[in-house]
């Protein structure tokens, strides 16, 4: 059974301050890729074709605004599908509903969707697979906490599968409504060449390049905007340093009612590139503050990130004083993160209109579409400015414009608040957690190693000690439970890859965190 809509393309920029959807997955597998569940086939809604030449002209004019952003990688298709009109029912054995949609963009690379509609009762779960049986999901009641409506990450390939499962005791509570799909024709995935679309004098932030840098990186996320646009932007402290998830992004890459903020989307090697994680997700936003006086956007994001995300809130500097070296990451063409330096001073300049840092030339690495919103680091590691646009690619590596901080500043300090001209940033684990003194830290021997060391923990703590080593992308590979009076703890990790690690104990309400680096 196929199903076919005429639809049309959203491409209106809507410049509305909005509050939208928040993402987060809780796991599990759907029941349609259990081969052996009987589920019927499920019918398939197809999207028409969509006219590139058009397309092709749109982004042209973006890439001649000199703007570093969006970076345009989708089309998206208004269509209205949802539980009472589309997709197929079945009954399960034990009295539970599952119902399923497929999509289909044909010959697009991605496909992303908006639920326009989404109320999902307590124990009720919604799946979301492609052909490669990559999932995304289970998205549940707590996936959007005080919101009905969710945007939904990109997977590869020309079709999707979307899966609800309403157990018997809530049967008929669940609401489920596709008002936007969005057909990939950039290959994001790097499903015909090397991963992304970025030139290569770019770098990893796995690289050593990034090895001073690993906090501000945690701070990064790419953006989805308007269904089919690529931005970047980051986490901000306030002077409450109290993790409220405030981000800071372009005032040019606001429009539509759709974003995905996707952490932690890096390479796990330096070279070649590597897929990385890509379920650290968030969509949804509060803006509070806008201008184009400096470009500037603030967001609150409607969920905080998980302590699994592992993220960072940068710091930052609202001094007038020119950064003297300055240090970008961001998701240049969309593809996985990048960091750039340059070692020379910022100069103070104008842009479209705009009080703005002028990078002069790039030392290593570029921005390029994509990069727009990306923070710029001084050479204290401190916020300065906001990527806005520029000349600067891999072929002329020159004249890339930030919006100033300071010129931000008195627009957003109703919300990071007045605590002097800097601000460190603050670990995302830290939130309501105090440190170990310096003196009693844990300390990791030797360092480097070559996977056997010896973790010494703090001299102080009460009750039980958990010790966690994370690799560059968050993930835990190896954690331990010491009783207290425990002073030492071996670890093996000679079977992990080199790189850099974090090792981290906590007992009752303190934290301490030592970097680790494996070379074999």
């Amino acid at each position: 059974m196929t199903i076919r809509y005429a639809t049309s393309v959203a491409l209106a920029i809507l410049f509305l301050p909005h509050v939208s959807m928040a993402q987060l997955s809780f796991g599990g597998r759907p029941n349609g890729l259990d081969r052996t569940s009987g589920l019927p086939e499920a019918p398939v809604a197809v999207m028409p074709p969509i006219d590139l030449e058009a397309i092709a002209a749109r982004d042209e004019r973006t890439v001649a605004s000199g703007a570093k952003g969006p970076y345009w990688f989708g089309y998206n298709h208004e269509v209205d599908l949802g539980l009472d009109n589309s997709g197929i029912w079945q009954t399960l054995s034990n009295g539970d509903r599952v119902w399923r949609l497929g999509i289909e963009c044909p010959e697009a690379y991605s496909i992303n969707f908006e639920f326009h509609e989404f109320v999902i009762p307590d124990g009720a779960q919604v799946f979301v697979y492609n052909e490669a049986d990559e999932v995304l999901g289970a998205f549940e009641a707590n996936s959007n906490p005080g919101q009905h409506q969710l945007g939904v990450d990109l997977l590869a390939g020309d079709r999707i599968t979307i899966e609800y499962v309403e157990p018997a005791r809530v049967a008929g509570r669940g609401r489920l409504r596709v008002g936007q799909v969005t057909h990939g024709y950039r290959d994001l995935f790097g499903q015909d060449r090397a991963l992304g679309e970025s030139g290569s004098c770019n770098n990893n932030v796995i690289c050593p390049l990034g090895d001073p840098w690993r906090d501000q990186i945690r701070s990064v996320a790419m953006i989805v905007v308007q269904g089919g646009g690529i931005c970047t932007g980051q986490l901000m402290n306030n002077c409450q340093n109290d993790g409220t998830p405030y981000f800071l992004t372009a005032n040019h890459c606001l429009g539509g009612t759709n974003w995905v903020f996707r952490f932690n989307w890096n390479s796990p090697v330096c070279t070649p590139t590597q897929n990385g994680p890509m379920n650290q997700s968030i969509s949804g936003f509060t803006l509070l503050a806008n201008s184009g006086g400096s470009d500037v956007a603030l967001l609150r994001l409607n969920a905080t990130p998980p302590e699994q995300y592992n993220v960072f809130y940068s710091g930052w500097d609202r001094s007038t004083s020119a950064a003297t070296s300055v240090t970008a990451i961001h998701h240049p063409s969309g593809d996985i993160k990048k960091i750039s330096v340059e070692n020379q001073a910022v100069v103070s300049s104008t842009y479209s209109g705009a009080q703005t840092w002028r990078v002069q030339s790039w030392d290593d690495g570029t921005t390029e579409g994509g990069s727009s919103g990306s923070g710029l680091w001084n050479q204290n590691g401190l916020l300065v400015g906001q990527l806005f646009g520029g000349q600067a690619s891999c072929d002329f590596n020159f004249n890339d414009y930030y919006g100033k901080f300071s010129t931000s500043y008195p627009v957003l300090d109703e919300w990071l608040g007045a605590c002097g001209d800097q601000l460190e940033g603050l670990n995302g684990l830290d939130v309501g957690i105090r440190t170990w003194l310096t003196e009693e830290r844990l300390s990791v021997v030797p360092n480097p190693t070559n996977g056997n060391a010896v973790v010494t923990l703090p001299s102080s703590g009460d009750g039980v000690f958990d010790i966690r080593v994370l690799d560059a992308v968050g993930r835990v590979v190896e954690e331990h439970k010491m009783s207290r009076g425990t002073t030492r703890v071996v670890l093996d990790l000679a079977g992990q890859p080199e790189g850099i690690y974090l090792v981290e104990a906590t007992s009752k309400g303190l934290r301490s965190m030592e970097r680790m680096v494996i070379v074999h």
